[in-house]
């Protein structure tokens, strides 16, 4: 029975909520924002009053569509935070330690920001590897792969940066990591 209500709210109201997400997201965020809608309408679908499904489904997208926007303008504005860290005046060659601080800070930058948040929510934040996870919705185990990975990349993409004229001491990005775990 639940399963062939949401399908047919699905089938009258879709394509209505598909393009309310399109006019304010666009087409890639707006799959995912309908898929999203339709996630929270399973598992609230005792309480939707029959007659006024069209309005609960456009306030359930209306508030996923301010959620993603809130989280669009940390995304600039931690990328912005980031970049401003790389600002000529930060950069020192009598400090070494801005210098390496710069490069790390350019290294975070250049990840994915899935790689990125991994490393963030752990280094950054200070968050433990199960407190991490909870962020993330994931499992302690999923968590510890997904940092591993990101720790990976970032090692390497540092490296790659690193390797201009004036390259830090081999393994320095690994002391560094290890010494905040």
């Amino acid at each position: 029975m639940d399963r062939q209500r949401l399908t047919d709210l699905f089938r009258h109201h879709g394509d209505a909520i598909y393009a309310y997400a399109t006019d304010r997201l666009g087409g890639e965020d707006a799959q995912d924002l309908v898929a999203e809608v339709f996630i929270v309408a399973w598992r609230r679908l005792a309480t939707i009053k029959v007659g006024e499904e069209r309005p609960w489904l456009f306030g359930v997208a209306r508030r996923l569509v301010m959620q993603h926007r809130r989280h669009r303008a940390d995304q600039a504005a931690l990328q912005s935070h980031l970049q401003s860290k790389l600002a000529p005046r930060d950069i020192s060659s009598s400090d070494p330690d801005a210098v390496e601080r710069a490069e790390v800070v350019s290294a975070l930058a250049g990840l994915p920001e899935a790689d990125r948040e991994v490393l963030l929510l752990r280094y950054w934040y200070d968050l433990s590897g199960r407190e991490s996870a909870k962020v993330l919705g994931c499992t302690a185990a999923a968590f510890a792969v997904r940092l591993h990975r990101a720790r990976r990349r970032f090692e390497k993409f540092y490296e790659d940066r690193s390797a201009d004229p004036e390259p830090l001491p081999a393994g320095s990005f690994t002391a560094y990591t290890r010494g905040l775990q």
